[in-house]
C-alpha cells in the first residue's frame, strides 16, 4: 500500500484511504435511501436490505468483470487484498440483485429503485475520491503551459517519484455528474409516476461514463477494438436496456393517460324505455243494498 493511500495501521492491520471512501459512500447512499424510503412511507427496511443484498452483489460482479477485463487474474479472484473493481460490472449485479430481492418481497420495482436512486447518486459521487487516493481515474498528462490546480488536475503515480508528473483528474469530473444526478433524481422525485427518477438518472449515468471512459487514461483499459474498450462495451450494453425500458414505460404511461383522458361513450345499446301503459279504468263498485230497517218492537 502506498504511503499516500494509508490512512492509520493497527498492528500489522492498515486501513486505506480508498476503502475510507468506499466506505464512506456506502454510508451516504443508505443514509439518503432511508430518509427517502420513510418519507415515501416504503417498506421500512429497504434501504438497509439493498445494502445488504447490494455489497456482496456489487463485489462479485466487480470482481469478476475485473477478472474479464484482464485488470486482476483470475487466480486472484478471491483475493480482496489486492485492489481490482470493475465498477460498470459492479453496477451490472447490483441491480440483478436487488431486482430479484424486490420481486421475492412483492414490492413494485419502479418504486424500489425510486427511492433508491438518489442515494446512490451521492454514494457513487462519494465513493468516486477512492480514485484520488488509488490514483486512478485519471486523464492525460498535464502539459506545460496547461494551469495546474486542484482539483482538475491531481497527482499521479509518477508524481511521487520524479515530483511533477500530473495528470486531469477524470474522477474528479465523475464526481461533478453523480452529484448533479442526485439532485435531479430528488426533483424527479416529486413526480407521480413511478420509474420517471431511475430511468432518467440510470440513461443519463450510462452515457456520461460511457463519454468519461474515453478521457480516462487508456493504459490501464483493456481495449477490445479500435478505440472502444471492455467498459464501454459493458455500459453501452446497458445503456440500450435503460433506454429500451425507459420506452417501453413511457408508452404504457402514455397509453394509461389517453384512456383517463377520453370521455365514457354513452351506452348505445340500452333499449328504449317502453311507454307506459294507460291504466285500465276501474270496473264501478256495485251500490250496496239498503238494508232493510229494523222492525219495531211493540211497546
Amino acid at each position: 500500500m502506498d504511503s499516500f493511500n494509508k490512512a492509520f495501521s493497527i498492528g500489522n492491520a492498515a486501513l486505506s484511504w480508498n476503502a475510507v471512501m468506499l466506505a464512506l459512500g456506502i454510508l451516504t447512499a443508505v443514509v439518503v435511501s432511508e430518509i427517502i424510503v420513510k418519507k415515501r412511507k416504503l417498506y421500512k427496511d429497504l434501504a438497509l436490505d439493498a445494502c445488504i443484498v447490494g455489497i456482496p452483489a456489487g463485489l462479485l460482479g466487480g470482481r469478476l468483470f475485473a477478472a474479464i477485463s484482464g485488470k486482476i487474474a483470475f487466480s486472484e479472484f478471491f483475493e480482496l487484498s489486492k485492489a481490482g473493481l470493475n465498477l460498470p460490472g459492479a453496477l451490472l449485479f447490483v441491480v440483478i440483485g436487488i431486482t430479484v430481492y424486490a420481486k421475492i418481497k412483492k414490492l413494485s420495482i419502479s418504486e424500489v429503485f425510486d427511492a433508491l436512486a438518489p442515494g446512490a447518486c451521492f454514494g457513487l459521487a462519494v465513493g468516486r475520491w477512492s480514485d484520488f487516493f488509488l490514483c486512478e481515474g485519471l486523464g492525460p498528462a498535464a502539459g506545460a503551459g496547461v494551469p495546474k490546480f486542484f482539483p482538475l488536475v491531481t497527482f499521479t503515480r509518477a508524481y511521487f517519484q520524479d515530483g511533477k508528473t500530473v495528470a486531469y483528474a477524470v474522477f474528479f469530473l465523475d464526481f461533478l455528474v453523480c452529484a448533479a444526478l442526485g439532485v435531479l433524481a430528488l426533483i424527479l422525485l416529486k413526480k407521480k409516476s413511478r420509474g420517471t427518477a431511475i430511468r432518467v438518472t440510470a440513461t443519463a449515468y450510462l452515457f456520461a461514463e460511457f463519454i468519461l471512459e474515453w478521457l480516462r487514461d487508456g493504459s490501464t483499459r483493456q481495449i477490445v477494438f479500435g478505440e472502444v474498450r471492455f467498459n464501454q462495451i459493458v455500459l453501452l450494453g446497458m445503456l440500450l436496456v435503460a433506454i429500451a425500458v425507459s420506452l417501453h414505460f413511457a408508452k404504457r404511461q402514455g397509453e394509461h393517460a389517453q384512456k383517463e383522458a377520453e370521455p365514457e361513450p354513452a351506452d348505445a345499446a340500452e333499449e328504449p324505455e317502453e311507454p307506459e301503459k294507460p291504466e285500465e279504468p276501474e270496473e264501478p263498485e256495485e251500490p250496496e243494498e239498503p238494508e232493510e230497517p229494523a222492525e219495531r218492537t211493540e211497546a
